[in-house]
């Protein structure tokens, strides 16, 4: 064994080739997961501020709807979701729909309605649209 750490002899090829194949294909696999991971952290974000336009327009029909006794409909809006490279703009069109609803508690009905508001979105370089859908019961 104490031989074997005082050779002297060095790498062969062979060694030298495998080491740089072997931190080639770490690096490739590295940078592929930083390009997702970062992708991810964009839809991420577009996800969340999609969510906060949904929320912020539920709460805008519940201030609405309490102050003048009806909601503020609209077929649809344009929302600005992120503002991309080359001064681009990242968009979605924001939808609600009002439903009549009923349930029975301890033998009484109640009415309400429910509200749904859905952005949706095309994410930069997908083909997929992606949604977001945030629903409120007003009683």
């Amino acid at each position: 064994m104490i031989a074997r750490l005082k050779n002297e002899n060095g790498m062969t090829l062979l060694e030298i080739i495998a080491t740089a194949l072997i931190v080639g294909v770490a690096m490739v696999g590295l940078y592929l997961g930083i390009i997702y991971a970062d992708k991810q952290v964009q839809r991420n974000y577009h996800d969340r501020v999609a969510t906060l336009h949904a929320s912020g327009e539920i709460d805008w029909q519940y201030y609405y709807r309490k102050n003048y006794k009806q909601f503020d409909t609209f077929n649809s809006k344009t929302v600005n979701i992120d503002i991309l490279a080359r001064g681009r703009t990242l968009t979605g069109q924001m939808t609600m729909k009002i439903t009549p609803q009923s349930e029975n508690s301890n033998g009484t009905n109640v009415d309400y309605e429910m509200v749904e508001v859905t952005v949706k979105w095309l994410e930069p370089d997908e083909t997929k649209t992606r949604h977001i859908v945030v629903r409120e019961d007003f009683y």
